[in-house]
Order: C-alpha cells, then sequence, then structure tokens
C-alpha cells in the first residue's frame, strides 16, 4: 500500500473517530474550542499541524481544543491524489496540484517537518524529443526554433525563438532589464546573499510599477493586452498553442504575471512527491491528530456569529477566558447531500482556511463580511480547469520514442504527460499498464468539453462520450488511428461544485500588497483570519498558501505576547 493510501486511510480513521453522527452528541470537547479552522486543504491542514504542536511544546493538554473543519470527506483539498487501479503497482495520478520547484523553500520546510523529504523525485516537464501539435502540424520540442518547421509567420526579429525566449523578449520589452535582474536575484538567493537578493528584487519591483502599456500601469493591464504590445500576432499565437494555457485569453494582471515569472528561478528545478501531492496535506494532518487535534469530515460551515452568552459562563466556569464566536455547520454525506444535522460551535479563534468561492457562500449577515472584504473577494477571477487521466494497457508512446513529460497542442486536449504525473512504481515501468494525462484544458479551453460533461456534479468516472473524445484526439495528435481503447479513466473538474475553479489570478486594477494584508483580518481587532494562497502574490500555488498561513501565525504568536513571532517546527 502506498504512503498516500496509508494516509488517506490515516485521516479517514481519525475523522470516523471524531466525526459527529445523527447517532452521537457532539463531543464534550467541541462545544468550547480554543482555535476552529475551516478548510482541510493543504493551508488548514499547515495551519492545524502547527497550532497543535505549539500547543503540545507549551505543555498543553492533549485533546480537541484545535479542531479541523472540512467540508468534504476528503483531507487535501486542492492536493487530491488517486490510484488508477487495484493493487500497489497501481500508478497514481494527481488530480490537482502536482509539482514544486527547488526554489520553494518555505514549502520544502513543509515537507520536511512530514517527514517526505525522501521522497521528492524529479518532476518531468518538457523533454526535446516530446511531441507539440499545432495548426495541423506534429512537431518535436526542439524543431520550434526552425522557422521553416513552425506554422507561424513569425517577425523577421522573433524567427529562431523558441517560446521560453519570446516570453524572455516580452519580459525585457515591458520591463527593461527584467532578464538580468531575475538572474542576478537568482544567483543572490543560491548563494545565500540575502542583502542582494533583496535590493534585486526591490529593483525589479520599481522597474514594474514605472512601466505602462499603452499609456496604463502594468497592474492596470491584462498579461494578453501586454504581450500583443510587445509581440506580434503570430508570436502571441505561437505562446498561447505550444504553451498550454490560453495566454492570448487571460485576464490576469500582466504586473502579477511578470512578478510571478520573476520569482520563478530561470533554471527551476521541478520536483513531485513519489505518492502524489496529497501525501503532504495528509502527512501534516497525521501530526495534527496524533498531537491532540480534532478533525470533522462533513461539515459545512454555514455562519460565523457572535458568541452566545451561555458560552461565556461554561468558560467561566472552567476558569477560561470567555469564547468570541459562534460557528454554525450542516452535516453533509460523502456525496455532498445535506444530512439535515447540525453542529454549533464556540470558539477563541477562528481561521477560515477557505478560497472566495465558499467564502461567498457564507451567510454574509454573519462575520467577517463587510462592504470592503466582499469588493476585495472580487480582486481574483477563479480560472477553470479539468484534467482527464487514461490508462492504457502499455505505455505505447515509447514506441515513438516517448518517455515522460509534457507535450501540448492547440486541440482540446492543450496539455499532455506521458507516464502521468507521478514516478510510476517500478513493476510498472516495464510492459505493463500505464498513465496519460490525455488532457488538461484551462480557462477558455474547458468550454470545448460541456457537451461530455457527467450528468452528475459529483461524478467521478468520466462519460463514456468525453473518453472516446480524448482518446480519438490522442490517436490524431499522434498518428496512430488503430490505438486501443485504454482501460480506466478519470476526470476531474475544478469547476463543478463544491470547487469554483482549479486557481485563481489577480485581475487588473488591483494591488496584492494593499488588498491582501487586510483580506487575511477584515475585521481589525477580531480574531477571525483568511487563510489561502488568494491573498498573496503567487495564487495558485502552495507557496503561497503556507506563506499566508505563516503571516497568519505570526500575528497570532504576537497577540499572545511571543515576541519572537511564530517559527515553523
Amino acid at each position: 500500500m502506498s504512503a498516500t493510501v496509508d494516509h488517506q486511510q490515516s485521516a479517514v480513521n481519525h475523522a470516523r473517530a471524531n466525526t459527529v453522527t445523527h447517532t452521537q452528541e457532539p463531543p464534550p470537547a467541541l462545544a468550547l474550542l480554543d482555535t476552529a479552522i475551516v478548510g482541510a486543504g493543504i493551508g488548514g491542514c499547515f495551519l492545524a499541524e502547527q497550532l497543535a504542536r505549539e500547543r503540545e511544546s507549551a505543555g498543553h493538554p492533549r485533546g480537541g481544543r484545535v479542531a479541523l473543519f472540512e467540508r468534504t470527506h476528503r483531507v487535501g483539498g486542492r492536493l487530491w491524489t488517486v490510484r488508477m487501479g487495484q493493487g500497489p503497482d497501481a500508478p497514481v495520478a494527481d488530480l490537482g496540484a502536482m509539482r514544486l520547484h527547488r526554489g520553494l523553500r518555505r514549502v520544502l520546510d513543509a515537507v520536511a517537518r512530514a517527514g517526505l523529504t525522501g521522497d521528492l523525485v524529479p518532476f518531468d516537464f518538457g523533454r526535446p524529443e516530446n511531441l507539440v501539435h499545432v495548426r495541423g502540424v506534429t512537431l518535436r520540442q526542439r524543431e520550434l526554433t526552425d522557422p521553416a518547421r513552425i506554422p507561424y509567420d513569425l517577425a523577421e526579429q522573433e524567427r529562431g525563438l523558441a517560446p521560453e525566449d519570446l516570453v524572455r523578449r516580452a519580459a525585457d520589452a515591458l520591463v527593461p532589464g527584467f532578464t538580468e535582474l531575475r538572474r542576478t536575484h537568482h544567483t543572490a538567493v543560491e548563494q545565500g546573499d540575502a542583502h542582494r537578493a533583496a535590493r534585486t528584487a526591490a529593483a525589479f519591483r520599481a522597474h514594474r510599477d514605472r512601466a505602462a502599456v499603452g499609456g496604463l500601469p502594468l497592474w492596470r493591464t491584462t498579461y494578453a493586452d501586454a504581450l500583443r504590445a510587445v509581440l506580434g500576432a503570430q508570436a502571441v499565437a505561437l505562446l498561447h498553442d505550444t504553451g498550454g494555457y490560453d495566454v492570448a485569453t487571460s485576464g490576469e494582471n500582466a504586473a502579477e504575471q511578470l512578478g510571478l515569472l520573476f520569482r520563478t528561478p530561470p533554471d527551476a528545478e521541478y520536483v513531485t512527491l513519489r505518492h502524489g501531492m496529497q501525501s503532504l496535506p495528509l502527512a501534516l494532518c497525521d501530526r495534527f491528530t496524533a498531537a491532540g487535534g480534532g478533525l470533522r469530515l462533513g461539515h459545512r460551515l454555514l455562519r460565523i456569529d457572535r458568541a452566545e452568552p451561555g458560552a461565556a459562563r461554561t468558560a467561566a466556569e472552567r476558569g477560561e477566558p470567555p469564547p468570541r464566536y459562534l460557528l454554525t455547520f450542516a452535516l453533509e454525506d460523502p456525496r455532498g447531500r445535506a444530512t439535515g444535522e447540525h453542529l454549533r460551535v464556540h470558539a477563541r479563534t477562528v481561521l477560515l482556511a477557505l478560497p472566495p468561492g465558499p467564502l461567498r457562500r457564507l451567510a454574509q449577515d454573519g462575520l467577517p463580511f463587510t462592504p470592503r472584504l466582499r469588493a476585495d473577494l472580487a480582486a481574483l477571477d477563479a480560472v477553470p480547469a479539468h484534467k482527464l487521466f487514461l490508462l492504457y494497457e502499455t505505455a505505447w508512446w515509447r514506441r515513438l520514442g516517448l518517455t515522460r513529460g509534457r507535450a501540448t497542442t492547440d486541440l482540446p486536449l492543450r496539455q499532455l504527460w506521458y507516464g502521468g504525473t507521478c514516478p510510476p512504481p517500478a513493476a510498472a515501468r516495464g510492459e505493463g499498464p500505464a498513465l496519460l494525462l490525455a488532457a488538461y484544458p484551462s480557462g477558455p479551453a474547458t468550454e470545448a468539453w460541456h457537451a461530455v460533461e457527467p450528468p452528475h456534479p459529483s461524478a467521478r468516472e468520466p462519460d463514456a462520450a468525453a473518453v472516446e473524445r480524448a482518446h480519438r484526439l490522442v490517436a490524431r495528435m499522434h498518428g496512430l488511428p488503430g490505438l486501443a481503447a485504454p482501460l480506466l479513466a478519470r476526470r476531474q473538474d475544478w469547476n463543478r461544485p463544491p470547487h469554483d475553479g482549479a486557481w485563481h489570478v489577480w485581475r487588473p486594477g488591483h494591488d496584492p500588497e494593499a488588498v491582501a494584508p487586510r483580506v487575511r483580518r477584515p475585521l481589525p481587532g477580531e480574531a477571525v483570519h483568511l487563510v489561502s494562497d488568494c491573498w498573496t502574490p503567487d495564487p495558485g500555488s502552495i507557496e503561497g498558501v503556507v506563506s499566508c498561513a505563516e503571516a497568519v501565525l505570526s500575528e497570532l504568536a504576537r497577540e499572545r505576547g511571543d515576541h519572537g513571532g511564530h517559527r515553523a517546527r
């Protein structure tokens, strides 16, 4: 059994032991909590593990004074790993987040704390021999620099440039000195020269903030418009078609996209977890429950109100500070259906580890909503995306000289990964069932799949029409009209309930440095905090989640009088 399955079963066992059902009274420990954390994605699990360990280190009694609530019956949020097939040698698929790079130090620290550093393995991205199928032409990635081979009529100064070189050219045109500042910054980071790294980062921000497109500052411009201002139309089309993401229609804030590019090392080394990315939140959740924390699955938060007077009296009888908040939950079954049961919990501190969509579905007349918060929640756009994995009888792509890594196309598939996204078990590396991430569209590209969506939002198996269509497009892209049908399929659409999108991007006209701090604590003086990758310059990233969580934990530590602030353990 894989580590992911072990962790998942452990989390489920904890939940079964602790979840309130219609045959049980709520456990006494739940009536009054020090901290209620809502959302068991990577952010909620990170917060829960840190707070439980801090309580344990401070000598507080073990028990459910910190509780983690999750609407679904699964721990991990947008980190979701599933096994494709039966038995320990069946390959695993990451339905959500699937990679890190070595420059993400906060995440790597969390991986180490979870005891998973030994599970980090190389993540294959593009390879020179992998395919690019665009405008009816099939190329190898190494041929994208050959003007005679590509079906794009590039401007003279753009010919012979690889897609990544076109991006650098655009970045330098938009922010003069971008490439050199980026290189110097990451060299300083690698050498441990914090002063020089900070200086070059500040210089980049100053250059970026002075830059403009058509008289508008970059932060008020979409990335698509910024690209069109400095590259030819055919070059933008090339980036859109071969890059796997719909950059030509992107509504993302151009300044923030360039900031993300700046913070990514030029030669980033990508890694993943051997048993799937979900093993990280599961391991953190295991540490949380082992330290006495309580996990409650199938609990959907409805509203937050001021604490009831009776709760203050109960706390006084125990010699404890009074609670400040009352949380009301509706219980749901594994299919997301309401059971009709409700749970009311009092807490002194509330940490909402939720993206904007679930926050908007809370009762708007409760805490922590204000007109300002509602406006700030609209500062980001949710990006739709879905993945469709196909398990084939053999790794047929090896016959074409392809082993692992990504291929891209302008077909509705958009992105493919040979061998899936996790390294296959040793027994599966020869002739045997092999996994293909056959379709990974995002943004407007997902609209091409609406006609073949499964009828029920909670359906895990894709509709037969979607599987047939994906298989047919894969065969067409690889010139294999007689390709045998797949054995198994799994699809995840991140825009269907209970989700609202795969990741978020900052909209033009919004500055994360102004918006994020006030969203993290929307009501000054109140102990209700919001934690998400959304409220950082890096929405859509695990690094963003962890950095936001650490900022909130540091603020909580300062309020407790711990002047050293929060320290990850």
